[in-house]
């Protein structure tokens, strides 16, 4: 059994595993209801249930230029995150032999730029789950098709897709294919990067305040370097590191300022719901302890609701403890 083969079985297995812990709750994660787990999986999702199927379509364009040209497709395989189309290329010429090593991945661009088109124009926005099962599938079919094939053809030494698009013997061709590649690295770039585009899409897939899309899926904070911190803002991190050592589940926390203040968001999940406190240092010199809303919990009104303020600094002790009582009522929802 070749090394494919055995790749192949494992990235099976781990899909496998992926259905079955998101069939428990299939409803809830496709629900208007994102939570934390719910992102991990459908992220999860995207690489083992739409990356096979941009594979296919990948493949099937390299058998659709091979009969175009009458040609017959001679073998396939199919290994679930990569495959193969064979042919005899008798009588076809250089030009030809690219533009049929060129298709699968020309499936793979249209498909990216199709699926960006849905997240980003569709109307009414698409839940969250979905827009985040797009973005993500956008990210990795994108790297696969654009880096990582390029990248193993050169370092294994196969004859695959980019092989023979480099070798094309046609350089005005192999310029333009460059040229694409380079292109649409950084656009991709741009997109996951740019201040804006991120902005947008993590309003389409329910990123809470003051937190921020990760490169490879899941959320994140958006971080100040501690050397950025003014005293207070290093107390509340304190704080908040303090309980977060000891709570039960991961906790996530960014910095954030704001015209009046700063604060130190605080992320945490339980029993799949998302919760956000705000620990906040006031420029009249007041502290407080704040919830805040999310689309799974929250005011009635949308509001931050204050759980403990203080006219004061609290000492480090005394803000430790209240901001543990405060994430422990909202975790009981109280």
């Amino acid at each position: 059994m070749g090394g494919f083969s055995i790749l192949s079985l494992l990235y099976v297995a781990m899909g496998a595993r992926v259905l079955w812990m998101m069939a428990q709750n299939w409803r809830g994660v496709w629900d208007r209801n994102f939570t934390g787990q719910d992102r991990m999986l459908v992220n999860q999702a995207s690489f083992f249930f739409l990356v096979p199927i941009s594979v296919i379509l990948h493949e099937l364009g390299h058998a659709v230029m091979v009969w175009s040209y009458g040609k017959e497709v001679v073998d396939w395989g199919f290994y679930g995150f990569a495959g193969y189309v064979a042919f005899y290329p008798y009588g076809l010429t250089d030009v030809q032999q690219t533009i049929i090593a060129a298709a699968g991945t020309f499936v793979n661009l249209v498909l990216c730029l199709l699926a960006l088109a849905v997240v980003l124009y569709w109307k009414p926005p698409l839940r969250a789950s979905i827009n985040e099962l797009l973005i993500g599938f956008i990210f990795i079919s994108g790297l696969n098709a654009f880096v990582v094939y390029p990248l193993l053809d050169l370092v294994s030494g196969m004859n695959g897709d980019w092989r023979q698009m480099y070798d094309s013997g046609v350089p005005w061709l192999t310029t333009i294919i460059v040229i694409v590649q380079v292109a649409v690295l950084a656009g991709g770039y741009w997109l996951f990067t740019n201040p804006g585009m991120k902005a947008r899409f993590a309003r389409l897939t329910d990123v809470p305040p003051g937190f921020e899309r990760g490169m490879f899926g899941g959320i994140q904070p958006a971080k100040i370097k501690t050397m950025n911190m003014d005293p207070n803002e290093i107390h509340l991190r304190d704080a908040v590191n303090r309980v977060a050592s000891g709570w039960h589940t991961r906790v996530d926390s960014q910095v954030q300022r704001f015209q009046g203040g700063s604060a130190i968001l605080v992320q945490w999940t339980t029993n799949r719901e998302m919760h956000v406190a705000a620990v906040r240092s006031l420029q009249a010199g007041s502290f407080d302890i704040v919830e805040i809303p999310t689309n799974q919990q929250g005011s009635q009104d949308g509001r931050p609701r204050i759980i403990q303020r203080w006219n004061r600094k609290p000492g480090i002790e005394e803000l430790t403890i209240a901001l543990r009582m405060a994430m422990e009522q909202i975790d009981l929802g109280a």
